[in-house]
């Protein structure tokens, strides 16, 4: 070979157009930091708005059994379109130009809901904000997962991708109710917009993961890395009784979630301490999902799902007992970092390695549509038991979801454990 052709090689390689497994490794490193930059805007801006949307539906008019309406109606929006996103982008074999969609609606939206002048207005925004967050969330893990498809510690990667984006939602959350407190709820969320326009910019120079190139005859080429599965596994579905897990742990969390920043303004909490509150547990989050991530790298993942679910239910407890001491609701928070952050990582991991590249964006789907499914679980359940019987009631009913979450993974680890330790990383 001379040395032109020496140099051509070394571009293409470089340029990615060299389509090899031993490249595509290696190219994909800097898409998964542009992805996990992105991530990182993204929960900026729901660190700085969601634990104000209801009271932003409240200072509108709703009450609170409208703020569940709205909060179920949004989650059943996103779970119908992550299903769908999920199967658009396995049928074209494209992320990328879904995520931008999702990325460039999420700045629309943000602008609009900041100028809501009714309650029902703002209902009819976040219904769109369902349809952009999808477009964005499902193509993004399920890019992940093809990205990661030929790296090893799977987990520990994504641990760190996921645990940056709660890192970013933690400030979020400290700045949100400052900045509320200083200005306004309206302030917060058109911040939100511009910082969806940044995301979306950034995305653009996000680079997809290609389908193997067949080897050409008579040329030798690197061996690969490992592939995330067996071949033969390449199209199977995620296990029900995962989904199930899922959708309980996460209507458990969705259901205290949504009603949380109410209680705390029950109790007494200053808009500034309940979102100082909120980061605090997403502040821990970081280095809970990084060690999760590692340790499920060792052990599997179904032992740490348990672990998220078992300790949500504690957390749970917690606020039904201990919440008004601000010493115990600290440490109670910090405990919910840990259950989210184990949940949350694990869960991720799992669905991004399951099967294929080809079946990766439905799997995703499902995943998030399971998300989606607790989310109307938890969304309806929120405010209705609040008008009805209370906060003591809710955080009660939230415990016994998570206790039922960590069974379904306990049974996900009997069922198919021999599969599921084939999952994890060498």
């Amino acid at each position: 070979m001379t040395g032109t052709d020496q140099s051509t090689e070394q571009c293409a390689r470089l340029s990615g157009q060299c389509r090899s497994p031993v490249h595509r490794k290696c190219n994909s490193v800097s898409s998964i930091l542009l992805l996990t930059f992105v991530i990182g805007l993204v929960y900026l801006a729901i660190g700085f708005s969601s634990p104000l949307i209801t009271l932003y539906l409240q200072e509108l008019g709703a009450s609170y059994f409208q703020i569940s309406l709205i909060l179920t109606t949004f989650s059943a929006v996103t779970l119908l379109s992550n299903y769908g996103w999920g199967r658009i982008s396995d049928r074209f074999g494209r992320r990328k130009p879904i995520l931008l969609f999702g990325l460039s609606g999420l700045a629309v939206v943000y602008f609009l809901l900041s100028r809501a002048p009714t309650a029902n207005w703002a209902w009819a925004i976040r219904l769109m904000e369902g349809v952009a967050i999808a477009a964005y969330v499902t193509p993004s893990l399920a890019l992940m997962g093809d990205l990661l498809q030929h790296q090893g510690r799977r987990g520990r990667r994504m641990g760190v991708y996921r645990g940056v984006a709660s890192f970013m939602f933690a400030g979020g959350a400290f700045l949100g109710g400052r900045v509320a407190d200083a200005s306004s709820i309206r302030t917060v969320l058109s911040i939100c917009a511009g910082v969806y326009v940044l995301a979306a910019i950034s995305g653009l120079f996000v680079r997809e993961s290609a389908p193997p190139a067949p080897a050409s005859p008579g040329r030798d080429e690197p061996a690969a890395a490992a592939p995330a599965s067996n071949p033969g596994d390449e199209t199977r579905p995620l296990p029900w009784i995962f989904l199930a897990g899922v959708l309980l742990w996460t209507a458990a969390h969705n259901a205290g979630a949504s009603m949380w920043p109410n209680y705390m303004a029950y109790l007494g909490y200053a808009k500034t301490t309940l979102t100082s509150l909120w980061g605090l547990a997403a502040l821990v989050e970081f280095p809970a999902m990084a060690f999760s991530g590692m340790a499920s790298d060792v052990v599997g993942r179904a032992p740490l799902l348990i672990a998220g679910g078992a300790t949500a239910a504690v957390v749970h407890i917690g606020y039904l007992s201990l919440a008004a001491l601000l010493p115990a609701l600290l440490a109670i928070q910090v405990l919910r970092g840990f259950a989210f952050g184990s949940f949350t990582t694990t869960g991720m991991t799992f669905a991004a390695e399951w099967g294929g590249q080809t079946r990766r964006g439905r799997n995703s789907g499902v995943f998030n549509a399971a998300n989606g499914a607790g989310g109307i679980l938890g969304a309806s359940l929120g405010g209705s038991i609040v008008q009805i019987f209370g906060f003591g009631a809710l955080y009660a009913v939230c415990a016994a979801l998570a206790v039922a979450s960590a069974i379904c993974f306990v049974v996900l680890r009997k069922n198919g454990r021999t599969a599921e330790e084939g999952m994890s990383n060498e």
